[in-house]
């Protein structure tokens, strides 16, 4: 009698478990891409002119720092201190794997971080740094910042907003501190100072904020930078309007 041959029953798999499955694998890959090797992003603020302007298309080097530490004069990307930490109302988010999580009310996945800002380290650990009538001052030595070609802020009236640090006061935009930077820290500005949300503001940098440098200008459009502080309160007040274009000269430009 004959062995009757037994046949392999195979499943044939969901069409929609397929995609599903390469939607995860593409998504995990983007994110990991995403956070540990390059990112492209756009400058949305005056905060680093003349360096870096608005409209600037950025490729960061999210790898760099893996590696080494940040130095003086370095452009950073960080994630912004003074966000928050975790999606808000938080009660409306349940948390799934790190930076994930669940929209209760709308049943989607979110995807939380703390926003990518760009500045310049001023302070290493161990720098005392102080800022006096415009002019900032590192280990008592003035400091210019990187860009070549900057406001020269002894000219420009001074502003007189108070400066505080968990309910101390630390002075002024233009007259501030002086404060020693902690181990593991550091202190950041914008090279276009009169206008940046930096250290001043909320505090030192901690090391594992930092997340890479930017290192390429890919595309670049907007208006001209402004050249003085007058016009930037005529540009503030809109009275003043300037004309967006691309700026050729900035295509593929090195950061430095």
């Amino acid at each position: 009698m004959s062995k009757k041959k037994e046949k392999k029953i195979k499943r044939k798999k969901n069409i929609f478990q397929d995609y599903l499955e390469a939607i995860l694998f593409a998504f995990v890959v983007a994110m990991l891409i995403r956070n540990y090797t390059i990112q492209n992003f756009k400058i949305p603020s005056s905060s680093m002119e003349k360096t870096l302007l608005i409209g600037d298309y950025l490729i960061g080097n999210k790898l760099k720092y893996f590696f080494t530490d940040p130095e003086q004069g370095d452009i950073v990307i960080f994630y912004y201190p003074a966000d928050p930490e975790e999606p808000q109302p938080r009660e409306n988010y349940a948390k799934i794997l790190g930076p994930i999580y669940l929209d209760k009310k709308a049943w989607l996945p979110k995807w939380h971080q703390k926003k990518n800002v760009v500045k310049r380290v001023i302070g290493m650990p161990g720098d005392i740094i102080e800022v006096k009538n415009k002019l900032v001052y590192v280990n008592e030595e003035e400091y210019l910042c990187g860009s070549e070609q900057y406001i020269d802020y002894r000219n420009i009236p001074r502003s007189e907003g108070r400066i505080f640090w968990d309910d101390k006061f630390m002075g002024s935009r233009d007259n501030f501190g002086p404060v020693t930077v902690p181990e593991n820290q550091y202190f950041a500005m914008g090279d276009n100072r009169d206008v940046s949300g930096d250290s001043r503001y909320w505090g030192f940098l901690p090391r594992e904020d930092i997340a890479g440098t930017p290192a390429i200008v890919t595309f670049s459009v907007g208006e001209k930078p402004i050249e003085t502080y007058r016009d930037f309160v005529l540009k503030y007040q809109r009275h003043l309007k300037g004309k967006s274009s691309i700026r050729w000269e900035r295509t593929l430009k090195l950061i430095k």
